[in-house]
């Protein structure tokens, strides 16, 4: 890409671990990616979207969750190249809890152009009785006839959920052609060493899908009684 690359926000509260924190910047430095990690406790992961998003341009904005990155810097930069060109793009989720069969562009990576939200009314990000985070876009959206480019799962070295009839994601997530990671129950002890384990596969440029499994295995315990 010839212009500056957009940068990445990204919310998180005081709950969530140092490490995270830690091995996500040290992704997106690795990658030559502006990183804005922003701490607000006061604040609901939704709202927080809409601030972003409500300043009025045609610049792209990208948003990310604190336990996702990218894995390398094409996919990043694809990414940023559809947005560009009116896309809505991000990774492929459903919300189980509410509507198992509609998929969505989901918040954990997402790349948008400013006018385009406010094109579609710039809809509420927060969860609603039919739709999680950030789900509102994607159906203004379609009802638009806006392009969507939906990221989906490769495979999660811990599988949780039923991506509607299109596959299914979990703990350690990585999705398209190993282009993007996201974590998901990002305060449980394993899922942190498998979070730090997958930033440094991404920055040495090998990813240990042994160790990584290994992570997430419940130990057995033998006992003579």
């Amino acid at each position: 890409m010839t212009a500056a690359a957009p940068k990445v926000f990204t919310f998180y509260q005081s709950n969530i671990p140092a490490a995270v924190l830690k091995g996500q910047k040290a992704v997106f430095d690795h990658l030559g990616i502006e990183l804005v990690q922003m701490q607000d406790d006061r604040t609901g992961h939704g709202e927080w979207i809409e601030s972003i998003l409500a300043p009025k341009g045609d610049d792209i904005v990208v948003i990310a969750d604190i336990d996702a990155f990218p894995l390398n810097r094409a996919a990043f930069d694809r990414a940023v190249e559809q947005a560009a060109a009116g896309a809505l793009v991000g990774l492929a989720q459903v919300a189980n809890h509410k509507d198992p069969g509609r998929i969505y562009a989901g918040p954990m990576f997402m790349a948008v152009r400013r006018s385009l939200y406010h094109d579609l009314g710039a809809p509420p990000m927060t969860r609603s009785a039919t739709g999680d985070v950030a789900q509102a876009l994607t159906d203004r959206a379609l009802a638009a006839g806006r392009p969507l480019s939906l990221i989906a799962p490769r495979f999660a070295i811990q599988p949780k959920w039923a991506l509607a009839d299109q596959g299914v994601f979990g703990i350690g997530t990585f999705y398209g052609e190993m282009e993007f990671f996201h974590l998901f129950q990002s305060r449980k002890r394993n899922s942190i060493a498998l979070f730090e384990a997958v930033a440094q596969g991404t920055i040495t440029g090998r990813h240990d899908f042994a160790r990584y499994i290994g992570i997430m295995t419940p130990k057995k315990r033998f006992s003579l009684f």
